[in-house]
């Protein structure tokens, strides 16, 4: 067994048979315990002088382990797995509390977790098989530490293992709370968010508008003539508002659709595309579940 190799396999053993592990992150340097040994995790808090009314993130290696913890997922949650995991994105939901010890989710209803890239973070984490703590290695209140001269000599004499590393962002996860019904952003960090909502409106009968808005209030809009094939206009303009402003398909966290009354074609063509396009990328389309399509509301449904 190489060097690296040795080291990982000690810290495992370590976290495994209870022990406080530092360990480099895609972040900063983390301390952590196998979540589900409470008196490892007392420990912990203690070590870190953290109240335990404050919850404390939490590292997974993959999105089935995270989908484990969380007591349902919302559409936006396994959204922004998909689009920003592994990377430096902590989503906090409801959390499954019987299987979360209280002082990890600070005595309340959610858990905050966290997919990392990085190799040896991850490699910790399937080789102990259940997620560890991830909170930044320092007294609560300290500086975090971002390279490994950084950690505090104090607190590293109090912990069990050590794992030497480089933290490849060196700046703080972003952290997103996904259990209110208009998620927010708690904590800004490394990772911004760039989901956006595409709004079709086909009802006219001169022209198709389409538009990208974004949760930051932005909206950057497209109208062109109708053509002899409003199918044919539509889904062309979406490409192009998506590469003219640089964001995909996996960027889109929701479909908006003009449902009428207006032009019994256009609206016809809107909703179908709308439609399609929320079944093909798993998203909401005016609100409703995910899956559940949309109709038309011609101008005489309103009598």
């Amino acid at each position: 067994m190489v060097g690296k190799d040795r080291v990982i396999q000690g810290a495992i053993d370590a976290l495994i048979s209870g022990g406080i592990v530092i360990y480099p992150t895609d972040t900063a340097f983390g301390i952590g315990c196998r979540m589900d040994d409470q008196k490892a995790v007392d420990r912990l808090f203690a070590i870190r002088r953290r109240p335990l009314t404050q919850a404390t993130p939490v590292l997974v290696s993959s999105e089935s382990m995270a989908l484990a913890y969380y007591l349902d997922t919302p559409e936006i949650v396994r959204h922004l797995m998909k689009t920003y995991w592994p990377g430096a994105l902590t989503i906090i939901a409801r959390c499954k509390k019987d299987f979360v010890y209280s002082p990890i989710r600070g005595g309340g209803e959610t858990i905050g977790l966290r997919m990392p890239n990085h190799e040896t973070t991850l490699a910790l984490i399937r080789g102990v098989g259940v997620p560890i703590l991830g909170p930044s290695a320092n007294f609560h209140g300290h500086p975090t530490p971002y390279r490994f001269e950084d950690l505090d000599p104090q607190l590293v004499k109090l912990v069990d293992f050590v794992v030497p590393g480089v933290c490849s962002i060196g700046e703080a996860s972003t952290v997103v709370d996904c259990s209110v019904r208009l998620y927010r952003i708690v904590r800004q960090g490394s990772v911004v968010l760039r989901d956006i909502s595409i709004v079709i409106d086909s009802s006219g009968s001169e022209a198709i508008r389409v538009a990208l808005e974004t949760r930051g209030g932005q909206c950057h809009e497209l109208k062109k003539p109708v053509s002899h094939t409003k199918a044919q206009g539509v889904l062309p303009m979406i490409e192009e508002l998506l590469m003219k402003h640089e964001f995909t398909l996996d960027d889109v966290a929701a479909i908006q659709v003009n449902t009428g009354p207006g032009s019994y074609t256009g609206l016809r063509v809107g909703i179908a595309i709308a439609n399609m396009l929320g079944e093909l990328l798993g998203v909401s389309v005016n609100g409703l579940p995910v899956g559940q399509s949309v109709t038309p509301v011609y101008e005489g449904d309103r009598w």
